[in-house]
């Protein structure tokens, strides 16, 4: 597919994206540590192996953001591909999203030393991240056409 943008079109195009993305982590991070806090307050232990070769712990909240943070870079980068170069890019990124969604599912439900209230949280915790992210980037960083 090729793009007819200018380069202040795409300058623009990348700005609106760096916002999207950026405002998708922060509403990412904001429901993930929402669902944690409320999880932890009516008993969920959240103890698990979060590092490599550590013990099991209870998860930090500077994890999940950063985790959040991560996974919303990733997804603006494959946004902007799928907009960037192939037709309906945004519709092919929702769609997408959701066995990309199932398949983050494997990490949490796999851990060993882990309760399953922990692991229901952190599944919770993945939909609803994935929901803002997309949410996010569906809606704030969408190409307009002229």
């Amino acid at each position: 597919m090729t793009s007819h943008l200018t380069e202040r079109d795409s300058a623009y195009a990348m700005r609106r994206l760096a916002v999207a993305a950026s405002l998708a982590a922060i509403a990412a991070a904001l429901a993930d540590v929402a669902v944690y806090s409320i999880s932890r307050a009516r008993g969920v232990s959240m103890v698990m192996p979060y590092q490599w070769g550590q013990p099991p712990a209870v998860l930090p909240i500077p994890v999940i953001v950063g985790a959040d943070l991560f996974a919303a870079v990733l997804a603006a980068v494959v946004f902007w591909l799928l907009v960037r170069f192939t037709p309906n890019g945004a519709r092919l990124f929702q769609i997408a999203s959701v066995p990309v969604l199932l398949l983050t599912f494997a990490a949490p439900l796999s851990l060993a030393q882990t309760d399953g209230s922990t692991k229901a949280t952190l599944v919770a915790m993945h939909v609803v991240a994935a929901a803002a992210i997309v949410a996010g980037l569906s809606l704030l960083a969408r190409p307009t056409h002229n």
